[in-house]
């Protein structure tokens, strides 16, 4: 039996994510894309923040009350893991401690890279911020989160893979092409709501993206913007 599990939202959010994510970390050290990367980094922020928004107001699955993540409930899928096949339709516990990790990693990513440009001289958006932040340490900091988001990304697929192992007839990894399972349980209905609010969403992280890639400026390299921080904090102090 095939059970609607996923919805069209659900579902781009996660490629959109995955993709967004993969390109920015694969051109993060390049200077010559770095406009580019902001922009990915712009549009990860933007999808974080609707994925946040659909985590209490979105679909069955997609809601966070719907992610068993209590100590109980982790004792006993750990436990019970070969023979628990359709009682987690959506994230089973695991998952779900490392979705909620993911979401934040990838929110402390693109926050911290927001920051990183907002610190510079044109600002971000034409705002500027002084953070109080040695601008190396907001770098490294940027470096290190999105090195736990690739490993919690590393992590993720493993789940998948050992689901997929004990439960090969559920369709896990199909699950988030389609949306469907082969599972028996109540399906996710996508009221009007939920696709009016999940399409106005999508356009603004998309907006921010152009936006950013077109019109932001992206200093010539992270050493140069670093430096120029610096001397415009001792010229203040």
């Amino acid at each position: 039996m095939k059970t609607y599990i996923w919805t069209l939202p659900t579902r781009l959010f996660h490629w959109l994510l995955a993709v967004s994510f993969g390109v920015a970390y694969l051109l993060g050290g390049d200077e010559e894309y770095l406009s580019l990367h902001a922009a990915l980094g712009s549009l990860i922020g933007g999808l974080i923040l609707f994925r946040i928004i659909q985590g209490f107001s979105g679909p069955k699955y997609a809601r966070f009350l719907n992610f068993p993540v209590s100590p109980a409930s982790v004792r006993e899928f750990i436990l019970s893991m070969k023979r628990s096949k359709s009682e987690h339709p959506g994230h089973n516990p695991l998952a779900s401690i490392i979705m909620l990790c993911i979401l934040i990693a990838a929110l402390a990513s693109a926050m911290s890279g927001m920051l990183i440009l907002a610190s510079g001289e044109t600002g971000m958006f034409g705002i500027r911020i002084r953070t109080g932040f040695d601008p190396d340490s907001l770098g490294e900091l940027h470096e290190i989160v999105a090195n736990t988001f690739l490993a919690l990304v590393g992590i993720h697929l493993t789940g998948i893979l050992v689901d997929t192992i004990f439960h090969p007839a559920n369709g896990t990894i199909l699950s988030i092409f389609t949306g469907y399972k082969k599972v028996q349980a109540k399906e996710a209905v996508s009221s009007a709501f939920h696709s009016g609010f999940s399409a106005f969403w999508f356009v603004i992280p998309l907006l921010v993206f152009i936006y950013v890639l077109k019109y932001q400026p992206i200093p010539a390299g992270e050493k140069d913007q670093t430096e120029q921080v610096k001397e415009e904090n001792e010229e203040t102090d």
